[in-house]
């Protein structure tokens, strides 16, 4: 018999206050857990095209099926509801997050929790093993989402509840709250909690959670600390006191945007080197923070005297280029001020570069934006908009419920200036020179995803530059063999090649959902996989994966059955946003892209080629086994996969593709 799962399903409806469980094992072994169990069971509880705030639309929170396994780097969790945030086409949303909330499910004997209904009065759900509540939330509805941990650890009298919560935000119904626990990225989802009256869902468990083979399980523990010890000895950057290889590497090969898509040449500016490397880090960093369980720590906590502390990695430290920011103080501030409100910082800043672009080129003044000045790098006018949103005041009421409904609101032209993906603000990549990234962006089924790009697969040859020694030459060429022989092109995997990018991006985004359902970070899921963020040096393999799930599970999944996976949860999330609208239309871009290029910097004067594109859109659909014309997956290709109770209900919404001619 499999082991590994809790082997149940919580379900809540806060509407009734009925509290019953259902089995989670068949399912289990398709979909794993986490985001591929979301998925599912969103397939099986949400309605096609739902109101996001319909009391009867799914909140579904899980763990990682290997999350509490005793296995090093799986402790990440998913939240999947009806998105709020994708304003233009309601549909399947989820987040991601490290920290200890999974682990802590499993350990109270559970594998996901599907809650519906809305309460008449604000509760949160409080889970320790079999006692499951929904008790009153009034005393810290109101409050961020540092204090409502707080004190909830403080009624429940344990130190150790796992609570994911909202803040001001979600219960404001702001479309940029986000549920905070831990490191999270990703779409926000925290309107869904508010519109439920749900506050937080705080779990605490005390039961181990049962392994096929806990010898082997140590053993691959001691296997993956000396793999991620050799790995470490060749970052091209090394991770001191809070520097961040990744940001460095983002900074000097200029593959980061800066304002509104306005320019790229940052590492020709010495107060940026400065304000990174210099000024704030060396002052405010205080230690790295890991995820439960793990003796790689890696996100760095800062702490500025007098305001307080705050985990500051990856989005949010790129989103101060977005606004034009070298005061990295009042950065941190407003990242920590937006986590404590509930709200994701990479929305806010993004749509205030936007608004600061609008400002500077005439198209809105102070009078438009109840006298808040917009000009770049001006702090206020990040805290200012983060404020107003979080309690729906002045501009922040339209704001709440997307940039859409602002641009509307303003008129005039700053509709055609904003730059978005289904009501989702773009993340900060430089679509014009990553033509595999801005073709995951465009399919994505999530939306403004990092899973959903080539980021981790592409290989950027920065050069040597500022303290940069650039990418070993000896791991540019085996990186380049390895993609020949896995997608018969070595532009498969180069940054701004178009050749070969639908093969590594499908590949890419079938790993992205194999990690998130088994709640591995993208680090440790391929320990042995060394050298700059895209390189495919070391060793870049997914069998040891495979190898761990069989330790935990007794199901003898090799690097394949796990491959296959994958497939199947890109499968059930295309066929979501199918059956809720997309079509080949609308996995876009905007046109900004295609028509404006990049002004300066390394890669000055790129922009994509519409031709090109369509043509890797075309060939995707064909890998992936979709209908070319509409998007649409065909049945064959759904009953491949097991989904077959998909296709039928998918068939009889009209919404599969025609097979093949002699199919």
């Amino acid at each position: 018999m499999a082991v590994g799962w809790a082997g149940k399903t919580l379900q809540i409806d806060l509407s009734t206050g009925k509290i019953s469980t259902a089995p989670w094992k068949n399912e289990a072994k398709m979909f794993m857990g986490g985001r591929g169990g979301n998925a599912w069971l969103f397939w099986k509880n949400s309605k096609r095209n739902q109101d996001p705030f319909d009391p009867d639309a799914p909140v579904i929170l899980s763990a990682g099926s290997l999350a509490g396994t005793g296995l090093i780097g799986a402790s990440r969790m998913e939240v999947t509801v009806v998105s709020p945030a994708k304003t233009e086409s309601h549909s399947l949303g989820n987040v991601g997050m490290g920290s200890s909330w999974a682990p802590e499910l499993k350990f109270a004997g559970y594998d996901n929790i599907v809650i519906k209904g809305k309460s008449d009065i604000p509760v949160y759900v409080s889970i320790f093993n079999d006692c499951v509540e929904l008790r009153d939330a009034s005393g810290v509805w109101g409050k961020g989402t540092f204090e409502t941990q707080d004190l909830m650890r403080e009624e429940l009298d344990d130190d150790d509840v796992q609570v994911a919560c909202i803040g001001p935000a979600g219960e404001n119904l702001a479309i940029q709250a986000t549920v905070e626990h831990g490191y999270r990225s990703g779409t926000p989802v925290g309107a869904s909690f508010g519109a439920k009256n749900l506050k937080a869902v705080a779990v605490r468990g005390t039961n181990p959670v049962q392994v096929h083979d806990s010898e082997a399980v140590l053993d691959l523990n001691r296997v993956l600390v000396e793999k991620v010890k050799e790995a470490k000895k060749r970052e091209g950057i090394v991770r001191d006191k809070g520097t961040d290889a990744y940001l460095q590497g983002f900074i000097v090969g200029d593959a980061g945007v800066v304002g509104d898509y306005e320019s790229h040449a940052w590492r020709d500016r010495p107060d940026i080197k400065r304000a990174y490397e210099e000024n704030f880090i060396g002052d405010n960093y205080v230690k790295e923070i890991g995820c439960f369980g793990c003796p790689f720590p890696c996100q760095p906590l800062y702490e500025v005297e007098g305001e307080g502390a705050m985990i500051w990695r990856c989005y949010p430290t790129y989103w101060p280029w977005k606004v034009w920011m070298t005061d990295l103080k009042s950065a941190f501030l407003a990242h920590r001020m937006m986590a404590d409100l509930g709200m994701d910082s990479k929305e806010i800043a993004t749509t205030v570069s936007w608004l600061m672009r609008l400002y500077r080129e005439g198209k809105v003044t102070d009078a438009d934006l109840d006298g808040v000045s917009f000009e770049r790098g001006d702090p206020k006018a990040v805290f200012e908009t983060a404020r107003k949103v979080a309690y729906r005041e002045g501009f922040g009421k339209a704001l709440g419920n997307g940039p859409v409904s602002l641009a509307k609101e303003l008129g005039g032209d700053a509709l055609d200036y904003l730059l978005h993906n289904q009501g989702l603000t773009l993340r900060t990549f430089e679509f014009r020179a990553e033509p595999g990234t801005a073709l995951g962006e465009a399919i994505s089924a999530r939306g403004n995803s990092l899973r959903a790009t080539t980021y981790h697969i592409v290989l950027w040859e920065k050069p040597a530059r500022d303290g940069y020694g650039g990418v070993d030459p000896q791991e540019v060429k085996e990186s380049y063999a390895w993609s020949k022989a896995k997608f018969g092109s070595k532009d498969a995997i180069k940054a701004t090649a178009y050749t070969g990018k639908p093969q590594s991006l499908i590949y890419e985004m079938n790993w992205a959902a194999v990690a998130d359902s088994l709640g591995y970070c993208t680090t440790m899921i391929r320990p042995g996989r060394t050298g700059a963020p895209g390189s495919q040096f070391g060793d870049p393999s997914y069998a040891f994966a495979a190898e761990r799930v069989a330790a935990v599970t007794g199901i003898p999944f090799d690097e394949a059955g796990l491959y296959e996976i994958g497939e199947r949860v890109c499968g059930i999330e295309r066929a979501i946003v199918v059956r809720d609208g997309r079509t080949r239309e609308t996995d876009a871009i905007p046109d900004f892209f295609f028509k404006v290029p990049i002004p300066d910097g390394y890669q000055e004067g790129r922009k994509l080629d519409r031709k090109k594109f369509e043509k890797m859109k075309d060939e995707y659909y064909q890998l992936r086994g979709w209908d070319v014309a509409t998007g649409f997956p065909r049945r064959s290709t759904l009953e491949k996969l097991g989904l077959t109770e998909v296709a039928t209900n998918m068939g009889k919404m009209k919404k599969l593709g025609p097979e093949p001619q002699g199919g």
